[in-house]
């Protein structure tokens, strides 16, 4: 005849799995972890490098010959700068810049952001929130709209003249 476990040894197991679960639950929450922003997904079936990455892959994602980022130097000196600053998640009004003029976008949420041109000219990958910046350089005139990856409604467009 088989053993059978008393019915409050059971619920005690079940109560105490519960218990477990809903404290690595408010462990996350507390830490950050889990946040309401949706998954990060990228707008190309891969990475413009054709890699299969997606926005976020850093081995052999290009964001472009002509960009730079605060941790590097530009092959040459713009004449000025011009800034388009991420807050309440937006991007604010339209820019126009001339070509060769450098972009610094910064973001001052408290959350990350990205900067990413929807025609794969450019993507900042991950603008950390709190004052995080990302540089770029337009060589050629256009009109180039972006979005945030992170945060797809965040929608914008500039202007780059000749």
């Amino acid at each position: 005849m088989a053993h059978k476990k008393p019915l409050n040894t059971v619920i005690g197991w079940v109560l105490g799995t519960a218990t477990l679960v809903f404290v690595l639950l408010l462990a996350g929450v507390a830490s950050g972890a889990l946040t309401d922003d949706p998954p990060a997904v990228s707008p190309y079936a891969s990475g413009p490098s054709g890699d299969g990455g997606d926005a976020f892959d850093t081995d052999g994602y290009d964001a472009g010959p002509d960009s730079t980022t605060s941790d590097t130097t530009a092959a040459t000196v713009p004449t000025a700068t011009a800034g388009i600053t991420i807050q309440n998640f937006a991007f604010g009004d339209p820019i126009t810049v001339a070509a060769g003029q450098e972009v610094v976008v910064t973001n001052s949420d408290g959350v990350a952001h990205t900067w990413t041109s929807t025609d794969a000219i450019f993507d900042s990958r991950s603008i950390a929130g709190g004052g995080g910046s990302f540089t770029f350089s337009f060589d050629e005139a256009g009109e180039y709209s972006f979005f945030c990856a992170i945060h797809p409604t965040m929608t914008g467009s500039i202007t780059v003249t000749g």
